[in-house]
């Protein structure tokens, strides 16, 4: 009777202690899930700290090329209209495009860590108002962008204008410049330049003691053309002996050079003076 209460109390005892030791297992198992759950969430955090360090540095780091570029810009639109670099305008668009790139980069970045803080089940206000400002402030620079695009667009127009400004003023110059250094010159016989009224007979009496001279009635048709910044001289068929200038000009400004029996060159001295009188009549007897 001994021998069986003993083994029923050991059995008992064996019982219970199995039963305390699968608890405790079971307990055991529990505490490990919910370490590693911590653990989990301790690397996580720790992980999107770092995403969260390494995003805002890029984003400021961008931030901080645009407010370069800015700067770039604001020196180019002063001197664009005064400019006659012509990759002034590329430059400044290609800035422009580089804002563009900067801005569209950051937000894509902070647009994934939002997501990635709002998984995180992470509560910081810190961390909330850092990551609006930065969008708030990348929003202005898209405003400040499409700006840029209107007043390089104006400028443009502006530079366009005074290109066909300046043109045009050049155009008028170069003609008031080509009329400035027209003269006409004729070269004829007595009977050919009195038929073609260039020449008439002045003072004397019956026909003695008369001078000729250039008439008051001119056809600038009848006359040859001449640019006086390039004609220094004017070959004139006859002997020197029998040609006559007879329009007024400085004596000291030009010179008759008989170069053979038949041939005479008119060598223009001192232009400026020379050309006072613009048309120039040569009497060939």
């Amino acid at each position: 009777m001994k021998y069986i209460l003993a083994f029923t109390i050991t059995a008992l005892l064996f019982s219970c202690n199995q039963q305390k030791i699968t608890q405790l297992e079971v307990e055991l198992q529990q505490v490990k899930k919910q370490n590693e759950l911590i653990m989990e969430q301790s690397s996580g955090k720790d992980q999107f700290i770092e995403e969260y360090t390494t995003t805002l540095n890029e984003v400021y780091d961008n931030l901080e090329n645009i407010r370069k570029r800015e700067g770039m810009i604001t020196e180019y639109s002063k001197s664009i209209e005064k400019s006659k670099e012509a990759n002034v305008k590329k430059k400044m668009l290609s800035n422009i495009e580089s804002i563009d790139n900067y801005i569209n980069r950051s937000k894509k970045k902070l647009n994934t860590l939002k997501t990635r803080f709002k998984d995180s089940e992470m509560t910081s206000k810190a961390f909330e108002e850092t990551i609006e400002k930065l969008t708030k402030e990348l929003e202005e620079k898209e405003l400040y962008i499409a700006e840029l695009r209107t007043e390089v667009d104006s400028l443009n127009q502006k530079v366009a204008q005074a290109s066909f400004d300046i043109k045009e003023r050049d155009l008028i110059i170069e003609e008031q410049t080509e009329q400035m250094n027209v003269a006409h010159y004729i070269i004829g016989t007595d009977d050919e330049l009195e038929e073609k009224q260039i020449i008439t007979e002045k003072g004397g009496f019956i026909g003695i003691g008369t001078t000729t001279v250039v008439s008051s009635t001119l056809n600038r048709d009848d006359f040859v053309t001449a640019n006086i910044s390039d004609t220094e001289t004017i070959t004139i068929s006859g002997n020197k002996e029998d040609i006559e200038i007879i329009s007024a000009h400085a004596t000291g400004s030009y010179e008759l050079v008989g170069e053979t029996e038949e041939e005479t060159k008119l060598e223009i001295k001192d232009p400026d003076e020379f050309w006072k009188m613009r048309y120039l009549v040569i009497l060939v007897e």
